[in-house]
């Protein structure tokens, strides 16, 4: 009788943490991030006719995700809102011309697998569909003509996330996103994501 009262306390204190172990190695849960880093902006005959446009920036913004982990991989939707500080201007002759990239919204998935033996980093891929607006600027003497366009692309990428408790994360990312018609990015943002 004894015996076995013994091992009846054994696992009612073993179980508990079993099951806590269990559950902090999981990345299933709703997340919002920050994010922010390095964007280069390129189109082909994009700022004049016949001058290719290359210039790099800053991307900032924000998204909302979801993550389910099947204790194999773990499975994610996420969408995005960035804004971007890129920005160049070209005069031709008399002709001032001005592009800039405006803001990107980005919708997709993600597969990653978790690694370590908490679990607690994740290496991932990602890729989805995103619209991106660019405004253009013709000025010739005082007048000045504007237009501005979205474009619709695709996104891919890859990326290490970390949890450094249950409700906090940071990640490191490299996306790069193709609209079309020689308008093309590359960027790399650091976030900070918040679960829950």
């Amino acid at each position: 009788m004894k015996k076995f009262l013994m091992i009846g306390a054994a696992f009612a204190a073993f179980a508990p943490a079993a099951a806590m172990a269990q559950d902090a190695g999981s990345w299933t849960g709703a997340h919002a991030d920050v994010v922010g880093g390095w964007d280069q902006v390129k189109v082909k005959d994009g700022i004049a006719p016949g001058v290719d446009y290359s210039k790099d920036g800053v991307v900032y913004g924000g998204g909302l995700g979801y993550d389910y982990d099947t204790g194999s991989v773990v499975l994610g939707v996420d969408a995005e809102l960035t804004g971007s500080t890129v920005k160049d201007c070209e005069t031709i002759t008399t002709t001032t011309y001005c592009l800039k990239a405006g803001r990107d919204i980005y919708a997709g998935a993600r597969v990653g697998v978790a690694v370590g033996d908490a679990r607690d980093t994740l290496l991932y891929f990602k890729g989805g569909y995103t619209n991106a607006r660019s405004t253009a600027d013709t000025t010739v003497g005082t007048t000045t003509t504007s237009f501005s366009s979205d474009e619709d692309g695709y996104r891919v990428g890859a990326g290490i996330e970390h949890k450094f408790s249950d409700s906090m994360s940071a990640k490191v990312e490299y996306r790069y996103s193709d609209y079309g018609d020689g308008f093309h990015r590359n960027q790399v943002v650091a976030g900070l994501g918040f679960r829950f």
